[in-house]
């Protein structure tokens, strides 16, 4: 099940898993299995074009096609044209992931990071296979600002 209720704790769970520091325009969608949160993705640093996007697993199954079809479907859909991903270079695990997601790595900015350089990712639309798949039953997510 995806949920978008209840944002302050799944900002909580985003946040605390990721280092995140959460900001005021930070909207989350979750995943719950068995009534149990097992993965949140977040957005923030809407600007009209643009967005962040976050994300964080407990499960080593917390991906599937209806979340990711959801998750990308929630900026695409409200008019958004570029994702942005930030990733430490040495999050090794978190690049491979984004690369296989359809992200492209579009500078590599060395000592960014305190944990070394920072990778700068991004997705456009017209890339995301995730969403040229449609929504399952047409639903749709509700807005950025609704969420």
């Amino acid at each position: 099940m995806i949920v978008s209720d209840h944002q302050d704790i799944l900002t909580t769970w985003l946040c605390d898993r990721i280092g995140l520091v959460a900001t005021p325009d930070l909207r989350c969608l979750g995943r719950v299995r068995d009534g149990q949160l097992i993965a949140v993705v977040g957005f923030d640093g809407w600007n009209g074009a643009s967005c962040q996007m976050h994300c964080a697993g407990d499960d080593p199954r917390w991906i599937n096609r209806d979340f990711l079809k959801r998750a990308f479907s929630y900026p695409f859909d409200n008019g958004y044209r570029v994702l942005l991903g930030l990733v430490p270079g040495g999050n090794k695990k978190a690049i491979k992931l984004n690369l296989h997601l359809g992200f492209s790595t579009l500078v590599e900015i060395p000592d960014a990071h305190p944990d070394g350089s920072l990778n700068v990712m991004t997705m456009t639309r017209d890339r995301c296979r995730w969403i040229k798949e449609g929504m399952p039953n047409g639903q749709k997510i509700r807005s950025a600002t609704a969420a």
